[in-house]
């Protein structure tokens, strides 16, 4: 989508395009470096899971009829203790979710660069309006 959108936004309006195109790039890169981090987060947390999970296996798998208090407690520390790793890890990941919805200001702003060269291309240069915004709107949905 990203190539269909620049080439309709140059087709409509290459002076708009050629300027905001570059613009692009700050959508483009935060995007690319958010989804590398998250995906090693979210493996990390998928392992992080894993210990846990072996831990609730060993101690479903060990219950008895027999009353007893002295393993279960063990087992429960033993839980609490691996799930510390999930814990850091998912504050990991709301950060960088949180960055990541930060960067949507980016589109505000390239909006803003469109919006201000797009009106001086229609009183300046005679440009249509309509073909001037659908170019600004291809820039923008085909970086994000």
């Amino acid at each position: 989508m990203f190539i269909t959108g620049q080439l309709a936004a140059l087709y409509l309006s290459w002076r708009l395009a050629m300027v905001a195109i570059p613009a692009l790039l700050m959508l483009i890169i935060p995007g690319l470096v958010y989804g590398k981090l998250l995906g090693e987060v979210g493996k990390m947390i998928q392992e992080a899971y894993e210990v846990a999970g072996v831990m609730v296996e060993q101690a479903v798998s060990s219950i008895r009829t027999v009353y007893s208090y002295g393993g279960e407690e063990k087992t429960a520390e033993d839980y609490k203790i691996a799930l510390q790793p999930t814990l850091k890890l998912g504050i990991k990941q709301g950060l960088l979710k949180g960055m990541a919805i930060g960067t949507i200001g980016i589109t505000f702003a390239v909006w803003a660069l469109q919006g201000w060269y797009g009106s001086t291309l229609i009183i300046n240069k005679g440009a249509k309006g309509g073909n001037v915004f659908v170019a600004g709107v291809c820039v923008i949905y085909g970086g994000l």
